[in-house]
């Protein structure tokens, strides 16, 4: 997970530098040292969450495990985040497409995550 994290950020940054310029706003902290670590816990924290939720959700869900696998995906990403989200962009000053890049990319984290359980399974 942190390595398709730090892969999507740099494959943002190479097809969506407009979003990027985003960053510079005074709405995120211009020296984040103190919660830089954060960053790098997040996919481990996110992993087990999603762990949890893979083992209840394919419990009650029908077809195939590619299927399954989408499924918790997006659940995830539309009770899980968008509702999250909702909260930042009425919070902050961010655009509508950078709010929609992180709900894709929540989605594609747990798409990732739930393919690599079904394959250790």
């Amino acid at each position: 997970m942190l390595i398709v994290s730090v892969g999507v950020l740099y494959g943002l940054i190479s097809f969506f530098p407009q979003v990027i310029e985003e960053y510079y706003s005074p709405v995120f902290r211009s020296n984040s040292f103190n919660t830089d670590w954060l960053f790098y816990l997040h996919p481990f924290v996110l992993s087990a969450a999603l762990y949890w939720f893979w083992n209840r959700a394919t419990e009650m869900s029908a077809g195939s495990g590619i299927a399954k696998a989408l499924k918790v995906a997006l659940t995830y990403g539309l009770v899980g985040m968008a509702p999250v989200l909702l909260l930042t962009f009425s919070a902050i000053d961010i655009s509508v497409f950078m709010v929609i890049t992180w709900l894709i990319y929540g989605i594609l984290q747990a798409l990732l995550a739930c393919l690599v359980f079904l394959w250790r399974k």
